[in-house]
């Protein structure tokens, strides 16, 4: 579970960094009137799930490691259904990571009154 943990913390804080704080700090420090931009935000975060990531390439990258794990848990050799029911897991941490950073933008256009 700690491959699981160490994929998806560090998914959620990249998202977070790259989309969140940088809308929240236009919100608060910007001059410039940029009409909708929060939505052009939520918009791009959902793209970028579809243009950057590679499903089978991250299936790749990860079954070692996801087998190694375990193997540690488990104390014997995973089947192969067993370690794509892991990566399943890993996958669907990644909706969830853009969920939770899509409510992050939600909260901050209430904090910041840009519901139009």
């Amino acid at each position: 579970m700690k491959l699981f943990f160490k994929y998806q913390l560090s998914y959620f804080v990249l998202l977070f960094l790259v989309f969140v704080l940088p809308l929240a700090l236009f919100f608060q420090f910007s001059t410039y009137p940029l009409p909708m931009i929060q939505y052009v935000f939520i918009g791009v975060l959902f793209c970028t799930q579809y243009a950057f990531f590679k499903e089978a390439k991250f299936r790749k990258k990860v079954e070692s490691k996801v087998k190694e794990d375990l193997q540690i848990e488990t104390q014997k050799v995973p089947s192969y259904q067993l370690i794509q029911r892991r990566i399943d897991e890993i996958l669907k941490g990644r909706a969830l990571s853009i969920g939770l950073n899509t409510f992050f933008i939600l909260l901050i256009m209430l904090w910041f009154n840009k519901f139009q």
